[in-house]
C-alpha cells in the first residue's frame, strides 16, 4: 500500500546535525472503513499518482489534492490474536480467520446500550442528577493576640 506523505530536513545552525521529519497525510474515512475509525491515510493507487505525487512541482496546488480522497481499495477481515504480541511475526498475521464468536456482555456495555427511562415515563439518555447546590464551607476564625479576628 502507497500512502502520501510529507518529509522535511532542516538545520536550525550549522553545528547541529540536519533534523528530520516526516508525516502520513490523513483524510476522511471511507464509508467501507468509517466503522473503525474517522480518518484514513491518503492512498495513492496507481503509479501515476505516485509519480504526480512524488513530482508536484510540475502540478498546479489544487490538482495534487485531488489525489487526497478516500479510497476503498483497503480489505479488511477479521485475523488472529497473535498480532497482539508484538514478538509475533510471519504470514500468520495476516491469515484470515473466523470472527470471533459474541462475547458476553459485561455490565458496563449493558449500562451503555440499553435506553434509560426518564422520570417522565419516556426512554431516553440516561440524566445526570443535579448535583446538590451547597454553600461553601465558611472559614474558621482566628484571633491573634491583639483580638483581631483573621479568616
Amino acid at each position: 500500500m502507497l500512502i502520501a506523505g510529507l518529509y522535511d530536513r532542516c538545520n536550525l545552525n550549522k553545528e547541529d546535525d540536519d533534523l528530520y521529519s516526516a508525516s502520513v497525510i490523513t483524510v476522511s474515512a471511507s464509508d467501507s472503513i468509517s466503522w473503525l475509525h474517522h480518518r484514513m491515510p491518503a492512498i495513492l493507487e496507481t503509479e501515476d499518482e505516485v509519480r504526480e505525487w512524488l513530482h508536484t512541482g510540475n502540478l498546479k496546488y489544487l490538482e495534487t489534492l485531488k489525489l487526497l480522497k478516500p479510497r476503498t481499495c483497503i480489505d479488511l477481515y477479521p485475523v488472529s490474536k497473535i498480532v497482539n504480541r508484538t514478538m509475533t511475526e510471519g504470514p500468520a498475521c495476516i491469515e484470515r480467520c473466523d470472527p470471533p464468536k459474541k462475547r458476553k456482555v459485561n455490565t458496563l456495555d449493558k449500562f451503555f446500550s440499553k435506553k434509560q427511562k426518564t422520570e417522565e415515563g419516556g426512554s431516553g439518555v440516561l440524566q445526570k442528577p443535579e448535583l446538590a447546590k451547597q454553600e461553601p464551607e465558611p472559614k474558621p476564625e482566628h484571633k491573634t493576640e491583639e483580638g483581631e479576628v483573621k479568616l
